[in-house]
């Protein structure tokens, strides 16, 4: 990954984890990592904790962040997701 892209990517989940906070939101972690692969945020909303991916675009030229999400990266997140409740 290119270092715009990196920067873009930490731009991208700074504003997220403000974006949370400011709905209430506690940030348990970020960048979470396992064998499966990494989830950007976990969040607690008040009783439930909330897996966050982030997919910041630098504009819509090739899709919306929604469409960029595979069902192999949702295959990953849930993994990992499983991972850190355990």
């Amino acid at each position: 990954m290119t270092t715009s892209r990196q920067t873009l990517g930490h731009v991208g989940e700074s504003a997220a984890v403000r974006y949370l906070m400011d709905l209430g939101w506690t940030v348990l972690d970020r960048n979470f990592r396992c064998r499966a692969g990494e989830i950007d945020i976990v969040a607690r909303d008040q009783e439930s904790v909330v897996f966050v991916e982030v997919r910041t675009r630098a504009s819509a030229l090739f899709g919306t962040p929604e469409e960029s999400i595979t069902t192999t990266k949702a295959r990953r997140m849930m993994r990992c997701a499983l991972t850190y409740i355990a």
